[in-house]
């Protein structure tokens, strides 16, 4: 798993977490900026919520990316995540014939936009793709 590997599963942990909710809204308006106290919080607590802001900000940032792809080299992306997510290479598609390729291209064009958006140091892009 390379670094564009690692970005893209915060991508897919953060969007699989995303919940556009039904009809009407999560919260009530005049409560909408409220925050509880972390002084209660231990330690696990405290590092899940820091870690899922740092996926959502990742998310946020290659969201638009993804959708850039074609249609293949998105099937191909989610499915690659869906098997590094699950820790076994489980999941598969009809749709890409050719798998490793399409994922291959989809990181060849991630790969300068990631670089653009300094979520990847040019020095390092060298040995990624």
């Amino acid at each position: 798993m390379d670094r564009i590997d690692e970005l893209l599963l915060d991508w897919y942990e953060w969007s699989q977490g995303y919940n556009p909710g039904t009809d009407y809204q999560a919260f009530d308006s005049t409560c909408a900026h409220f925050r509880s106290s972390r002084q209660w919080m231990d330690y696990e607590e405290l590092d899940a919520q820091v870690e899922w802001s740092r996926k959502k900000s990742v998310g946020k940032v290659i969201e638009p990316m993804i959708q850039k792809l074609d249609l293949r080299a998105r099937v191909a992306v989610n499915t690659a995540m869906r098997n590094f997510s699950s820790g076994a290479s489980v999941w598969s598609s009809v749709r890409v014939d050719a798998f490793d390729e399409d994922y291959a291209r989809a990181k060849l064009i991630l790969l300068p936009l990631m670089i653009g958006a300094g979520l990847i140091e040019r020095s390092m892009a060298k040995g990624l793709v």
